[in-house]
C-alpha cells in the first residue's frame, strides 16, 4: 500500500521549520513555545529541506557555554565558538519518506533508524506531512 493513499488518514505531527542561518538561541525559544515538537527541519529559501536539528544536538549546543566554563577541552571550545546557527548543528543525513513509497518500507526505515516521526517529502524536497511511526503501524494493522 502506497503512503500517498493513507496520508489523509494519518494525523500530522507538529514540527518546526527554520532557515540555516537561524540562531541556535531562537531554536531554543521555538522549542520552549512548542513543547510537544520533536522535529526541527532546516530549509533553504525555497523551503527545500536541507537537514534536521535533533533535540539532543540543540540541548548540547545550548548548554555548551556552561560546559566550556567548567572544563575546557579543545573540541568543546570549538563547539562554543562556531556552532551558533541551525545550519551548524543540523544533521544533513536526513531520513525521510516519499509519498509514492510503500508504507511497510517507510515503517521499516523508521524502525531501522529508531525514528519516532519522519517527514514525507515531495519531489522538490518540500515537506508534505510529518508522520509518526505508531500511526504507520496502525495503518498496516488496519489492513490485516
Amino acid at each position: 500500500m502506497k503512503l500517498k493513499n493513507v496520508l489523509p488518514r494519518i494525523p500530522e505531527y507538529e514540527y518546526i521549520m527554520v532557515k540555516e542561518n537561524t540562531p541556535v538561541e531562537k531554536l531554543g525559544e521555538l522549542v520552549r513555545r512548542h513543547p510537544g515538537v520533536r522535529s526541527i527541519y532546516v530549509t533553504d529559501e525555497e523551503g527545500k529541506v536541507l537537514g534536521e536539528v535533533s533535540l539532543g544536538a540543540l540541548i548540547k549546543n545550548l548548554t555548551a557555554e556552561r560546559r566550556c566554563k567548567s572544563r575546557i577541552s579543545p573540541r568543546e571550545l570549538l563547539s562554543c565558538l562556531v556552532s551558533n546557527r541551525a545550519g551548524d548543528i543540523m544533521d544533513r543525513a536526513l531520513v525521510y519518506a516519499k509519498a509514492d513509497e510503500e508504507v511497510e518500507d517507510v515503517l521499516d526505515r523508521c524502525l531501522r533508524y529508531n525514528i519516532k516521526e519522519m517527514p514525507v517529502l515531495d519531489g522538490k524536497g518540500h515537506i508534505i506531512k510529518n508522520v509518526g511511526v505508531l500511526d504507520l503501524l496502525g495503518v498496516l494493522e488496519d489492513q490485516v
